[in-house]
């Protein structure tokens, strides 16, 4: 499901209890200033859902793939001058993870705007230009992943062989290519043994020290959802039971996780943890961090092996978007509040009973490089403030 682009009520803030972490002094009053605005998204009224660094320019992604919108710009910003520059145009419907790859960045063709059965898969200017690689059949492609000289796509198709992989009409899927992206074959697929296909799909995939891990979003004969990681190493994939906490792995957003040394950090709203993949089937393989449920989770980034969590304060049914936090790990479970990023400035209100109250936005996408913390907004603007001490 997609972050609306506003939330339809501001409440007074006074009214919320918002919870205090111990942490080093930050400041709280630090304003995030303008670096520019991706045009493309401001246009289609979309947020910022993710942030990359690479090469001196800031890349940000956007689209509705639920509204079946598109096509969507690969627009980019100087960071030093703030400079728009159109990369590429997709005919697609929604970018969203935006993946750096030895310096070079990948984006995966969320949902093509072309047949079920046609030859799709992602931008990426790894050969020194920005070019779209029309790979492989795929309904969807959430992510992409490299190990070695090996692509891997995740995602969603449409059964090419019912006696190879069951009457299912559709299938989760990662597919490889071993020859730099010009042949790909599937490597892994699971589906749903009971209730509709139409959803069965691979949503991200991390490379843990070289290992591709993934989980795929089914359902066995009873219902339940999928509890199993899957895991490539040497060729050969394997299995690991997340146990009681198998929902922490399931996440619709690519955008929400990151790799940690071993630990696989995944964060969706109220709910943050990991999974460690040198623990499995030991105690603490896989656990719950300690960020409380009345923080909502925007976008989660790693640098310099910290990982950085931007988000909003929950307060009873809605969100008080003036309070955007940003949260920080060393080791992926134990979180410090690090800085309170001024809001990003009212332009519009709404009259509620009379009193017209700012229509504050929201930091969705953030990303740190060196000493700069770029924040996303859901103004289809990019800021950047000092990057906060962590602790």
């Amino acid at each position: 499901m997609r972050t609306p682009t506003k939330a339809a009520v501001v409440v007074a803030t006074t009214a919320f209890l918002i919870p205090v972490f111990s942490s080093p002094a930050f400041a709280a009053d630090d304003t995030p200033i303008l670096l520019g605005t991706n045009t493309s998204a401001a246009a289609a009224a979309d947020v910022l859902t993710d942030l990359a660094v690479a090469g001196g320019q800031v890349y940000s992604s956007y689209g509705d793939y639920d509204a079946n919108t598109g096509p969507v710009d690969l627009n980019s910003l100087n960071v030093t001058t703030g400079a728009l520059t159109k990369q590429l145009t997709l005919n697609s419907e929604e970018l969203k993870a935006l993946r750096v790859i030895d310096g070079k960045v990948y984006a995966a063709d969320v949902d093509p705007k072309a047949a079920w059965t046609a030859n799709v898969g992602y931008a990426t200017n790894a050969g020194g230009s920005w070019t779209y690689n029309a790979a492989t059949p795929f309904q969807h492609v959430f992510d992409i992943a490299k190990s070695g000289s090996e692509i891997f796509l995740a995602g969603s198709i449409v059964n090419p062989d019912p006696a190879a992989y069951g009457p299912t009409p559709d299938l989760a899927v990662i597919k490889k290519s071993s020859d730099g992206g010009k042949t790909w074959s599937i490597t892994k697929a699971r589906s749903s043994a009971s209730g509709s296909s139409a959803y069965d799909r691979y949503y991200w995939l991390a490379n843990v020290g070289g290992k591709i891990a993934a989980i795929a979003e089914v359902r066995d004969a009873s219902g339940n959802t999928n509890r199993v990681l899957d895991v490539y190493s040497g060729g050969r994939w394997s299995t690991i039971d997340l146990g009681r906490l198998f929902s922490l792995a399931h996440r619709h957003e690519p955008t929400k996780y990151e790799v940690l040394g071993s630990r696989i950090i995944l964060s969706d709203s109220n709910t943050t943890g990991y999974i460690d993949l040198n623990a499995k089937g030991k105690t603490g393989g896989v656990q719950m961090s300690n960020l409380p449920a009345s923080f909502a989770s925007r976008d989660i980034t790693v640098h310099n092996g910290v990982v950085y969590s931007v988000g909003n304060w929950f307060a009873g049914t809605g969100i008080d978007m003036t309070k955007n936090v940003v949260f920080a790990t060393r080791d992926g479970a134990n979180w410090a509040q690090v800085a309170t990023p001024a809001v990003i400035p009212a332009t519009t209100y709404w009259d509620h009973n009379g009193e017209m109250i700012p229509d504050y936005g929201m930091y969705t996408s953030i990303a740190v490089d060196g000493a700069t913390m770029y924040l996303g907004g859901d103004d289809a603007k990019v800021y950047k403030v000092s990057a906060p001490v962590v602790p």
